[in-house]
């Protein structure tokens, strides 16, 4: 494949992406015949013509146009998806983000924070710090993300704060199969979040 045939390639595969923030591996990925200089080339160009925005070092997206506020920034989780894939371990909302995430709270945070089993790190989105901080392998040993958010939503709120609202909240917010993940679980997260998990769990 010619040069020319392989940089069209590229960028149809980019403007096709399914993500909305993604780094040049996932490029990469889904452009077999490419190379790695080749693949920075097509990204740069589009970059330079506005078609791209750089999300930070190595994170890029295709821009949302506002027609008052013009380019949006993507979704603090849509940049975390991106770093989780590109860091190969998982990556999970905490604090404010995660309550937002569950419909329980309308908060934005300021400075979005996820845990991550990789190294901690900051990457800012224009202005924005995003907090990449690193926690013990025993809190990623459940695969199932919407089981990890709950959790981390439910450490955030405190022992003595849930209701049963938020456990309807909860409910209402996952999937039947996030519950009997949950189901599967419940003795990884703390002994007094238990008895909460065991209601969101139930069918």
């Amino acid at each position: 494949m010619s040069v020319v045939s392989t940089s069209k390639q590229i960028r149809q595969a980019i403007l096709t992406s399914e993500d909305r923030v993604f780094t040049t591996r996932d490029i990469l990925n889904a452009s077999p015949e490419a190379t790695r200089d080749l693949v920075d080339q097509v990204i740069s160009r589009m970059v330079r013509s506005g078609e791209l925005q750089r999300v930070s070092r190595g994170l890029f997206s295709l821009p949302k146009i506002h027609s008052n506020l013009g380019p949006l920034p993507p979704a603090a989780d849509d940049i975390a998806a991106a770093v989780e894939r590109s860091i190969g371990v998982p990556v999970t909302p905490t604090g404010a983000l995660a309550l937002n995430a569950l419909h329980l709270s309308t908060q934005v945070p300021a400075k979005p924070e996820f845990l991550t089993a990789g190294p901690s790190r900051t990457i800012y989105v224009r202005n924005l710090p995003i907090r990449l901080k690193n926690a013990s392998a025993r809190r990623f040993r459940i695969q199932n993300p919407a089981v990890r958010l709950i959790i981390e939503a439910l450490r955030t709120i405190g022992r003595d704060q849930v209701t049963d609202a938020i456990i309807d909240t909860i409910r209402s917010s996952i999937s039947n199969g996030d519950r009997v993940d949950m189901g599967k679980h419940i003795g990884d997260a703390p002994v007094w979040m238990q008895p909460h998990l065991r209601q969101i769990a139930a069918t």
